[in-house]
């Protein structure tokens, strides 16, 4: 159900609300004439918000196709790795999909390399490291309230699940908060 991948979501965002709040080390780069410092935290906190936008955006394509997850597995158009930006593009119901895009593009970049693993996987994925700047946590977090607000909106009302079953949810309080 869709409840599910957004619980899912949100589980996620709250993690990498937490670190991203923590207090931790930093890693400096060298690689000759620059030098770039981060915090240690960085990786994760890029790819835990990749997930949480990735399971959220799922959770809009169950909704919307419940044939997804019939008959015991789930459907590959789920299962198609981690290309966020083609994902939010398959989804209809989603807020502002062109001007929340580039968010899941950068979360893209890095959750098919560096954020992922020590390196790309493959030379044409290669990209360096970014950095989670105020900025884009700030709009990272307004792309995953507006999403959740709307997710929330649909499922409270009745929607078919699979096999035609009919469901919605009662939400208490608002949805996640920045």
């Amino acid at each position: 159900m869709p409840l599910n991948w957004y619980e899912v979501a949100k589980l996620m965002h709250e993690s990498a609300q937490a670190l991203h709040a923590a207090t931790t080390g930093t890693v400096t780069y060298s690689d000759g004439p620059s030098t770039k410092r981060r915090k240690t935290t960085n990786r994760p906190v890029f790819l835990l918000a990749a997930f949480a936008l990735e399971n959220l955006i799922k959770a809009f394509l169950v909704y919307e196709n419940p044939q997804y997850i019939e008959g015991g597995k789930l459907s590959k158009k789920l299962l198609n790795g981690h290309n966020l930006s083609k994902l939010q593009q398959e989804c209809r119901k989603v807020p502002s999909p062109k001007r929340t895009r580039h968010v899941f593009q950068t979360l893209e970049a890095g959750v098919n390399s560096w954020a992922r693993y020590p390196c790309s996987t493959s030379a044409d994925r290669q990209s360096e490291e970014r950095v989670v700047t105020p900025e884009f946590w700030s709009a990272y977090n307004m792309v995953f309230n507006l999403y959740s607000q709307r997710l929330e909106q649909l499922l409270s009302k009745r929607w078919k699940g699979p096999y035609g079953e009919e469901g919605y949810v009662v939400f208490h309080g608002r949805a996640s908060g920045a």
